[in-house]
Parts: structure tokens; sequence; C-alpha cells
């Protein structure tokens, strides 16, 4: 009997095992479970279905043939019949002889393939483009392809999951693609080892300094931002974006390098053209830079080029004012303040002018228009809070100062000014309000 115990408990025990064994899951699979991301799906999907197994044939039991019994025949008796002798049929005439014609043999067709519908959608182009890589996973063209489509609809991610899985094939313009990716994505250290992948296959691609220095200035790596995009001029001096590039760095400066940005826009118009952009550019930073007679003309070129943008008017007159020809100087920013009321530079300068020559009535109204073509132009606003405080219309001032040291703390210092003036003239009334107010206009 004990015998036959251990018999059963080792049964028991050989059954548990086995079924513990079905329920473990390998650790491998477990891993590549946790290792799958959302695109590890996509680029399932995009692979070539797998060819069904060839059908087995089962064989077939041979089949036994029952033996056949011949039976005897019986034959009837012949019997003769008269012959009748059937009319004579007309000869047919003879058939034409047959030319032989020479058909052409059918030339080979290539296979079909899909063609794009006239009026497809994002979403359909990028499902058939997805189509046409399970047939051909290995055309790096159609990749390309689905990732510019996913670029238009600003799927980044996805982009860039893509384009590295595949990025030993990937031409040129993928890696493009993928280095704006991670630039839309705030990547600049993966913007940078795409594009190393690029300049490694041509050291002399332009575009590709150029975005190399888009990431360096996202690094806030302004030293190697800049040899970036001399590079990239260097290599082609009528590269636009590179220029560009250089002149913000240039302009992000505490005190900005008026001397190089001049170079740099004289470079562009020499190397590019005379585009207005350029000229209307160089028109301001020559009055900025106190080269006022290369002003003037740079500023004409721009306005003859382009007359519908108000920058050259306003700096063509600030010019103008600067060489003493202020008759010429009031003309030109009135034109300009008159032509563009959308302009708060245009409103702003002449009113500046004629605060300058107290005329405070004039001022205060296209001090007020500059505000409303800017809401949030803090120059504008202080430039209608101390015309209005000269004609002591101290409530709009009030209104005026609040607005202008909201926008900037740096006219918190001519709003204390104008309560000192009240409190000496001991206007009570509006010491106190103009008080509070300025304290809490702090930098």
């Amino acid at each position: 009997m004990p015998n036959g115990l251990n018999f059963n408990r080792l049964i028991f025990t050989v059954f548990l095992a086995f079924v513990s064994f079905l329920d473990i899951v390998p650790p491998q699979a477990l891993a590549a479970e946790q290792t799958k991301d959302e695109f590890s799906l996509f680029e399932d999907e995009m692979k070539p279905a797998a060819t069904p197994p060839a059908p087995v044939v089962k064989p077939t039991a041979p089949t036994i043939s029952k033996p056949t019994v011949n039976k005897p025949t019986v034959t009837a008796p012949k019997v003769e019949t008269p012959k009748v002798e059937a009319p004579a049929v007309p000869a047919t005439p003879a058939a034409p002889e047959k030319t032989a014609v020479t058909v052409p043999k059918p030339e080979a067709v290539a296979a079909p393939v899909t063609a794009a519908p006239a009026e497809e959608t994002p979403d359909q182009k990028i499902e058939r483009l997805k189509k046409e890589i399970r047939a051909s996973p290995k055309n790096a063209r159609l990749i390309v392809d689905l990732a510019e489509e996913l670029y238009k609809k600003e799927e980044y991610e996805k982009i860039t999951l893509l384009l590295w899985k595949h990025v030993d094939k990937i031409d040129r313009r993928g890696l493009l693609i993928l280095a704006r990716s991670h630039e839309k994505r705030k990547e600049p250290t993966e913007m940078i080892r795409s594009l190393n992948v690029l300049l490694g296959k041509d050291e002399k691609d332009f575009e590709a300094y150029n975005l190399m220095g888009n990431a360096h200035t996202l690094q806030r790596k302004t030293k190697d931002a800049m040899e970036a995009y001399k590079k990239s001029i260097e290599l082609n001096a009528k590269y636009e974006p590179a220029y560009d590039g250089l002149i913000s760095l240039y302009e992000k400066r505490d005190t900005p390098n008026l001397y190089e940005l001049r170079i740099l826009l004289q470079d562009m118009v020499q190397n590019i053209g005379p585009r207005p952009q350029y000229l209307r550019k160089l028109c301001e930073i020559n009055t900025r830079d106190g080269t006022y007679e290369p002003a003037v003309q740079s500023c004409k070129e721009a306005i003859q080029k382009d007359p519908k943008i108000a920058d050259a008017y306003v700096y063509l007159g600030l010019s103008y004012k600067a060489l003493g020809e202020d008759a010429i100087a009031v003309k030109t920013l009135k034109k300009a303040a008159g032509d563009f009321p959308k302009s708060e530079l245009a409103q702003y300068h002449y009113g500046a002018l004629l605060e300058e020559q107290k005329n405070y009535i004039e001022a205060m109204k296209v001090f007020k228009s500059g505000t409303e073509a800017d809401a949030q132009a803090g120059r504008s606003w202080l430039g209608l809070a101390t015309t209005s405080f000269e004609l002591r219309k101290y409530e709009i001032s009030l209104m005026a100062y609040k607005n202008a040291c909201k926008f900037d703390k740096k006219n918190a210092v001519a709003f204390r000014r104008a309560t000192t003036v009240l409190r000496n003239a001991k206007n009570n009334k509006w010491t106190d309000q103009f008080e509070q107010a300025s304290e809490n206009c702090t930098f």
C-alpha cells in the first residue's frame, strides 16, 4: 500500500511540473515585448506578408477495378439495298490563295505600378506608400517619400523612428528630413548625429552646415553656430538661410554688432541681389549705426523696389533729420505716418518728432494711433503718457503710464518723474494715485 501511495505522489508531482512549465513566459519573449514601441508595430505593418505554406497532399488509397466480363456479340444478317445514283453536285470555285500576314509580336509589358489617384488625401497617400513598401521593403525612395508625407502632418516622432531604422539606406533627402524633424522636436544632439552622417557622405553640403548652425544655436553655442553658418555661406554664397542665421545671432547680442551686420547685408545684396528686404535692413542698420549718407541711398533704393512698406520711409526721414534736413524729415515722417496707419514704427517716430517740436496736441493723437497699431508697444504708450501729462490730461496720462510700465518696466523711471512733478506742484488729488501706481511699477 505505501508503494502505491508513493507512485501516485510521483505522478502528481510530474503533472504539476508540466503545468507550471507551460505557464512560464520565455524571458526572450518578455524582453522583446517590453522593448516594442509604437513605431515597432508600425514597422511590422510595413513588412511584406508571409507567403502561405504549400498545401500538403495526402496519399490516397489505390482503387481496385472490378474485372470486366466480355459478353458474346450477335451479328444480324446483311440485307442488300438497291443503289441510287446521287445527283451531280456543281463544282465549287477554288478558294483564292491566302496571303501571309505577319503579326507583330506583343512587346513585353512591365509590371503594373500603383498609380496615385488624381485627388488623393494625405492619409490615403500614406496608406498607399505603406502598401508599396510592403511589396518592396528595400525601396529606400518609398521610405523617404513616406517620411516626407509624415513631415507634412507634423508627425516628427514617427519620422525619427522610421528613418533611424533605415539610416544606412536613405539618401540626402531622407537625412535632411531626419535632421529637420529633430529640430522641430528641439533635439540638437540628435540633429548633429544625423548631420554628421550626411557630412560623412558629402563634406561640402552647405545645407547640412546651415542646419548644424541651427543645432548649435539651440544649444546656445554661439561661436560654433557662427562658424557653421559662415562655412555654409563659404560653400554657397547665395544660400539665404545661412545669412539669416548669422543676422539673428548678431541682433541677439546685448549690443548688436552693427558693423558686422552692415558688412553681411552688403554681401547679401552683392551675392544674392538687391532684394527689397535686404535693402530695407541695410537702410535700418546704416541709420542706427550713424552712417546717414549711405542710409539715404539704401533707403531710397528700398522704396523704389517696394514702396508699400513703411520702414524705409521712416529711416529715410530719420537720416534726413540727422543730416540737418529738418523740412524734408518732417515731410517724410508725416507721409509715413499718414500712408501707414497700422505701422507702430511710423506713428511712434512721427509722434516723437512732433513732441520734440512741443506740438503736444498733434503728438498725443499720433501716439494714440501708435497704441492702436500695436497695443503692446510700450514706447507709444509712454509717448501718449508724457504728451497728455503736458496737456494736464492726468486721467489719460495715468492710464498710459500704467500700460507703458506693463509692457516695458524701464518706463518706471519716467513714471516716478511725473509723480515727483505732481508732488512738487502740490496736486494732492493726482499725486496719491500716481504715487501708488508708480510704486507697483518696478523692475
